[in-house]
């Protein structure tokens, strides 16, 4: 205890040359939050227009469920490999990934280049969702090492939550894009007339032509951003300052192999993993259709339009209230652990109640 402690003092003595806090490190983490936050929307491209989707393409529920299924697919086969490279350099790790956003968003372009039918198009969504996908791990473990890199240990709760929470908020983005850029639509204009112009009927052939024009916009964009994103992480995202925020970020980390052997055989990081895929996985694939599945419900009153709002408003309250927790956390350091149970059971409350209220106004549907 002793010997410990007198270590410490020693890194608290140490000289302030040797350490330095940069301000370009909010710069690193608003543009890395920007290629995770993006990342996300253009993993669940399809979710917010799933109906007009498909009208316009022939396509069903299990094709647009697969799109974002390919992102949990994914993961199992390339979060080895990408933590193999975090640990080499986390520059290079986040500019192939960036590169993966990038590439799998632009591929979906292709039709508005070479003309290609709806099936080679569906090949194409496919193939740029899982290419899309390779960047999950890094988009969702490289906050961790940022902010060990760039930010005091007083900020780097902080830091994380930013990284990781932006990834959730693309979710709601996503929702953004779909409601804004594609126009709502009604599948069958003679039994629900629409109530605006605005509103497009996808029995007409031109409507019809319209809708898939907004796609097209859509797709367009996404692959706009990605582009400007990889090309300014290109540009500039080193794998750290030219010195260290503080003297624990110069201690050597783990080696891979030995400390993958390590987690495998420890229970609490299985624990650990456990729960935060079943409280955070769970919840975001959830979001992805969950437009699919309230319109098949087929409540009256229920359009596309309001499920999208829905999902905007889950998504950025959930992001701000995280962010908002995580700031307050850094006085409770030492009480993590019951803070994080506390929090847990509180959302698994809210969980039963809607669960519950959603069956009795079911059941008067």
């Amino acid at each position: 205890m002793k010997n410990g402690a007198e270590k410490e003092n020693n890194r608290n003595e140490e000289p302030e040359e040797n350490s330095k806090v940069f301000l370009r490190r909010w710069y690193i983490l608003i543009l890395f939050s920007f290629f995770t936050l993006h990342s996300c929307a253009v993993w669940n491209t399809w979710g917010p227009i799933a109906k007009t989707a498909k009208k316009v393409y022939g396509w069903t529920d299990g094709t647009l469920t697969l799109f974002t299924l390919w992102g949990c697919l994914d993961f199992p086969i390339f979060f080895l490999p990408s933590a193999w490279l975090l640990g080499r350099s986390l520059r290079w790790s986040v500019v192939i990934a960036a590169f993966c956003m990038l590439l799998g968003s632009s591929i979906r372009c292709l039709p508005l280049v070479f003309p290609l039918d709806d099936q080679a198009f569906t090949y194409l969504c496919h193939a740029g969702a899982i290419i899309n996908a390779i960047c999950g791990p890094v988009a969702m473990s490289a906050p961790i090492q940022i902010s060990s890199a760039w930010f005091p240990p007083t900020e780097r709760t902080f830091a994380t939550s930013i990284g990781q929470m932006f990834n959730a908020l693309g979710v709601g983005v996503s929702f953004i894009f779909g409601t804004f850029i594609v126009r709502e639509a009604s599948e069958d204009c003679e039994l629900d007339p629409p109530s605006s112009d605005n509103i497009l009927c996808l029995n007409k052939e031109s409507d019809l032509k319209l809708a898939r024009d907004d796609i097209d916009i859509l797709l367009l964009i996404h692959g706009g951003i990605s582009l400007v994103i990889f090309l300014l992480i290109l540009l500039y995202f080193p794998s750290q300052p030219p010195k260290p925020p503080s003297i624990s970020a110069t201690e050597p980390r783990t080696l891979f192999l030995e400390g993958f052997k390590t987690l495998l055989k420890s229970r609490t990081a299985w624990f650990t993993m456990i729960t935060y895929s079943m409280s955070q996985g769970l919840v975001q694939m959830w979001q992805s259709v969950m437009i699919i599945n309230i319109l098949n419900l087929e409540i009256e009153g229920v359009t596309e339009k309001w499920a999208s709002m829905l999902g905007i408003v889950i998504s950025f309250v959930a992001v701000a209230a995280s962010i908002g927790f995580a700031f307050i956390l850094k006085w409770f350091r030492k009480r993590m652990k019951h803070v994080i149970i506390l929090l847990l059971a509180v959302s698994g409350t809210i969980f039963i109640v809607v669960a519950l209220l959603f069956q009795v106004l079911q059941s008067f549907c």
